[in-house]
């Protein structure tokens, strides 16, 4: 689920081997060995290159950490939609303005 979270947020950094190695993973649901003989190379070959696009991956999320910022956004408007009876109406309003750039409703 991690590996799937990761290329959604950064497939346009890796190279084009990498992106074909991960959507067929993904998208396709394939083995590495069905992988390998997708691509072309060995079962060996595909491992070390889905392996590689994991590591890069993690790598982009240690740097730029959008994924971790995503989940404490998410944890927090959470928070705000369970305690939105105990917070002031003009609070709430402006809440509700802000989450919506992300989900594309007020309804917070």
């Amino acid at each position: 689920m991690r590996f799937g979270e990761l290329f959604d947020l950064y497939r346009s950094l890796l190279t084009e081997k990498q992106s074909a190695v991960c959507d067929l993973m993904l998208g396709g649901d394939l083995s590495v060995a069905e992988i390998g003989d997708e691509l072309g190379m060995t079962r060996q070959g595909a491992y070390d290159l889905v392996r590689r696009s994991l590591d890069h991956l993690e790598g982009i999320e240690r740097g730029l950490r959008l994924c971790e910022i995503r989940g404490r956004y998410e944890s927090l408007a959470a928070i705000i939609r369970e305690s939105k009876r105990d917070l002031p109406e003009e609070f709430m309003s402006r809440v509700a303005g802000l989450l919506a750039l992300e989900e594309g409703s007020t309804d917070v």
